[in-house]
């Protein structure tokens, strides 16, 4: 079985997993960089991420701010979104972003795995499952940023000469106190060689914007969205299909050039599917669990279908992604919903 990438290293081989450069943000009200734990004259607090560690190249990219070890397996990490990462909901306020908890879930993973257990910077993260939720009554603050504490219980999954190889992370996010969301992850990370074989043709990153699908004839605004560079699907001659869509311009999803596409670039596919099928009605995504089965490659075209379950006052919607006629990847999206 094959796995969808985490996140494709940028190439930087020279730092270490305890790099760190100081420069945490400092919120409103909440101080980001000291976490609220008893026993951290224990354990020393990392203050500052360098972006290194959550394999992106832009700074302005880090939302995590900083970590502490808790216990064997057991660690604090800090995180501030910044002002505008909430999305307006019709009829429903302003809330934040799907997406953006998704990629705090992804860079507090990554991070934990390079600064505690050791994962080479060099090597491929391969990405197992990827679930999270977060609470669809908490309001958004469009113009302030928001300060979260995530609490992160991890279990080892794999060794290989005495090193761990692979992790799942269980995660609890609160802000201000307040229990907001949840995750739990699996991945896992291996040497280049052995990712260069696993890929064959397609290990080398694609730099060159892959050919796009018909225009879509949907207003970026009914999915909270600015332009048509963040619309992930395009739409076909069925109202139950789509065709995914790989815009690099999207610099949240498309950080560095990749060898295949992202796992959140199909997560946020889903997401948008999900308000598609049940627009003109409001749907808050409140859990989104995702299995990934094969890499999702750029040269042909990833299709798209949804199915959807009803249950008391909530939906259920089921996105399965198909390549050359094989399942690539699931994601169920699960709100409540009051047509």
């Amino acid at each position: 079985m094959s796995y969808a990438l985490l996140s494709p290293n940028p190439g930087l081989t020279h730092r270490t997993g305890t790099s760190v450069t100081d420069r945490t943000p400092h919120v409103s009200g909440h101080d980001s960089g000291v976490l609220p734990v008893s026993d951290r004259v224990l354990f020393p607090v990392h203050l500052g991420v360098a972006k290194e560690l959550v394999h992106l190249c832009h700074d302005d990219a880090v939302l995590c701010t900083g970590r502490q070890r808790l216990g064997a397996h057991r660690f604090a990490v800090t995180a501030a979104w910044p002002a505008g990462t909430s999305v307006p909901r019709p009829g429903h306020g302003t809330h934040h972003d799907g997406i953006v908890v998704a990629q705090t879930i992804r860079q507090a993973a990554l991070l934990l795995a390079h600064a505690e257990y050791g994962a080479p910077l060099a090597h491929a993260t391969l990405l197992r499952t990827f679930d999270f939720a977060i609470d669809p009554a908490w309001p958004g603050s469009p113009d302030r940023p928001t300060a979260l504490d995530i609490d992160v219980t991890a279990e080892e999954t794999g060794h290989r000469g005495g090193r761990p190889t692979g992790v799942r992370l269980r995660m609890t996010v609160t802000s201000a106190g307040r229990a907001v969301g949840t995750a739990d992850t699996a991945f896992e990370w291996i040497p280049p060689a052995v990712y260069r074989r696993l890929r064959g043709a397609y290990a080398r990153a694609v730099d060159v914007q892959p050919p796009l699908p018909a225009p879509v004839p949907v207003d970026p605004s009914v999915l909270g969205r600015t332009g048509p560079h963040q619309i992930a699907v395009g739409a076909t001659d069925r109202p139950d299909r789509w065709v995914l869509r790989t815009d690099f311009s999207d610099t949240a999803l498309y950080d560095h050039p990749v060898d295949h596409v992202p796992g959140l670039a199909l997560i946020e596919a889903a997401q948008q599917i999900a308000t598609l099928i049940t627009a003109p009605h409001t749907f808050l995504p409140a859990d989104t669990r995702t299995t990934f089965d094969r890499y999702v490659e750029f040269d042909q075209p990833c299709h798209l279908t949804a199915r959807t379950t009803r249950g008391a006052g909530t939906l259920a919607v089921e996105v399965s992604g198909h390549q050359a006629g094989e399942l690539v990847f699931r994601t169920t999206v699960t709100g409540p919903f009051h047509p």
